[in-house]
């Protein structure tokens, strides 16, 4: 399982979002990548999704959420995976 946290640099949301993340998917085993929307990766991402806000979350490649999730929002997400 694949999971990505599309973040910008100095976003307090973002932190909280990747805490969060971090967490939960230290509990799954599963991989988190972060990133950024300044970077070309994440530029890339942004502009596939037309993303227009931070955080936002996908797992294995689909978008499952945007904002901040609670730790329980997020072992909801990686348990319908």
């Amino acid at each position: 399982m694949k999971i990505e946290l599309v973040i910008a640099q100095g976003c307090p949301f973002c932190r909280e979002a990747e805490k969060v993340w971090r967490k939960a998917v230290a509990e799954r085993q599963a991989e988190l990548r972060l990133l950024d929307v300044s970077l070309p990766d994440g530029q890339v991402l942004t502009q596939r999704l037309s993303l227009n806000t931070v955080p936002a979350v996908l797992i294995d490649g689909t978008l499952k959420g945007v904002g901040v999730q609670t730790l329980e929002e997020a072992r909801r997400l990686l348990n319908q995976n």
